[in-house]
């Protein structure tokens, strides 16, 4: 891991503009207008402040949607109790409040309700402090400056003051550190990361979210046997899940990946069957990572080249969130392409059964939904034949029962395909790097392979009608549906 190293010009050089002067929309206006005016009608002298990533958005210029407010002498129940009676006059209170669990490192309540037709999150500025013999922190109403410290890192630890309609930066920090790029726990990160292990993964999207640098002292916290322990132990599988989400949805996916395979975190955020004993020797596994990072890597490249070329390979890409949540699932099954043909077995009432262990990994330890498992089990299950029929000359009837199989997943599979064959045969030996020219020339067979499956008219394969479907042939020929139905129904479409 590379630590950082800036010149005296390198550190005056402003990496994005920043504006402390924000635009606040209409819409937000009357929701900070809603609040205030509760405030005024219950005579309180509460000072209501915006803080974390809505504040950071908002001086990059960027919109936000979620607006999260801290309370100086209140809880977030108290005042959304109040809010509530004044927006929904004689109802039930229409706010949750989602309590903290310092097992899991979740140590704040939270408070969270719909103003005009928004989600919002209500708290009190908090003061956490640790025993040193117990990591469940004593929570109390703290100052501005002491939720400040507590927070992830100093760009997330702003403040916009709606009653004096400023920005506050307790730290010092905030927006230098936003300014020139540098990403800076407020407090030590060693305690930091103690206090909430999920911030290693929330460090790590920020700063390839951004293209942000680290300094050396988070770089070494991360490193820390206790920290990753702390990540794998205390840290909820939903939460690893949620994080790791927000990164590959994002821009760039792969500088994730290449965190995880520096930092070698892979095994203590992924979880593998105990009845895999291969997979439970980290050191093997750290190892088999460097598939998963080159895979990423060029999945990257070609992720970026689709967004500058929706024609990309001459395929019809999805768009906007169906794109995003096709990103999402494709780096997943990049991360685990060196452990797809890994099995393990589990007992099902009397009798055992074996599975892949990438199902299991989707599901229960990046707690995906079913269809992302089975996005992902398209993807795998299919890579080495894919691979196979795309170099073989090209075979109508053959590739046609495979898009009909593949259906919706062919065009991931595909790109997959590409990146995995573009790492077997140039990078697997660890002497090469990714270089376009000869990444090109695997792009343009795999372009030629699309090209002649829509000259066949077969990209479509899977939504042809069969002349009979599976219901039709058992009334016609008084059988019974099993393995023979398959065949039967693929010699049909046929």
């Amino acid at each position: 891991m590379e630590k950082l190293d800036m010149s005296m010009e390198e550190e005056n050089k402003e990496k994005v503009h920043v504006t402390t002067d924000i635009t606040i929309t209409d819409y937000e206006q009357k929701i900070f207008d809603t609040l205030m005016e509760v405030r005024n009608l219950n005579k309180l002298n509460t000072i209501i402040r915006v803080n974390g990533g809505w504040v950071r958005d908002k001086m990059l210029q960027k919109d936000c949607k979620d607006i999260d407010f801290a309370l100086d002498d209140i809880s977030g129940a108290e005042f959304a109790a109040m809010l509530s009676a004044h927006l929904y006059p004689g109802q039930e209170h229409k706010f949750g409040v989602i309590k903290m669990n310092s097992e899991k490192s979740k140590h704040l309540e939270t408070s969270t309700m719909k103003v005009h037709d928004m989600f919002i999150d209500l708290v009190n500025l908090r003061s956490e402090e640790y025993a040193d013999d117990s990591r469940v922190p004593t929570i109390r109403i703290g100052t501005p400056l002491e939720d400040a410290l507590r927070r992830d890192l100093t760009f997330n630890s702003m403040f916009y003051n709606i009653n004096e309609k400023k920005i506050e930066d307790f730290t010092g920090k905030g927006i230098d550190d936003l300014k020139f790029g540098i990403v800076r726990t407020p407090l030590d990160p060693l305690q930091t990361f103690i206090d909430d292990p999920l911030r290693v993964l929330r460090t790590i999207r920020f700063t390839t979210r951004f293209g942000f640098t680290m300094v050396d002292e988070i770089i070494d916290a991360i490193n820390s046997p206790k920290i990753k322990e702390y990540l794998a132990s205390k840290v909820s599988y939903e939460r690893i899940g949620k994080e790791t989400d927000l990164m590959f949805e994002g821009e760039n996916p792969a500088d994730s990946i290449k965190y995880f395979y520096d930092f070698k975190i892979f095994t203590h955020i992924l979880k593998f069957p105990e009845s895999c004993a291969e997979l439970k020797d980290e050191e093997f596994v750290n190892e088999q990572t460097y598939v998963s990072l080159k895979v990423s890597q060029v999945l990257g490249i070609l992720i970026k080249d689709i967004k500058k070329d929706p024609k990309f390979l001459s395929a019809e890409w999805p768009k906007d969130g169906e794109f995003k949540e096709m990103q999402k699932y494709l780096f997943y099954s990049a991360i685990l392409v060196p452990f797809k043909d890994y099995v393990y077995t589990f007992k099902k009432g009397s009798k055992s059964k074996t599975e892949k262990v990438h199902g299991y990994v989707m599901y229960e330890s990046l707690k995906q939904p079913n269809k992302g498992k089975i996005f992902s089990t398209a993807c795998l299950e299919s890579l080495d034949s894919m691979i196979t029929l795309v170099n073989s000359p090209f075979d109508v009837l053959k590739v046609g029962c495979v898009v009909k199989d593949l259906g919706e997943y062919i065009k991931p599979v595909l790109l997959l395909s590409l990146a995995t064959e573009y790492y077997r045969d140039y990078l697997a030996d660890k002497s090469q790097d990714i270089d376009r020219t000869s990444l090109g020339e695997v792009i343009a067979k795999y372009t030629g392979f699309y090209e002649s499956m829509k000259e066949h008219k077969i990209e479509n394969a899977h939504l042809i009608q069969p002349l009979m479907n599976g219901k039709a042939i058992m009334e016609l020929y008084k059988i019974k549906g099993g393995p023979l139905m398959k065949k039967l129904t693929d010699e049909v479409f046929k």
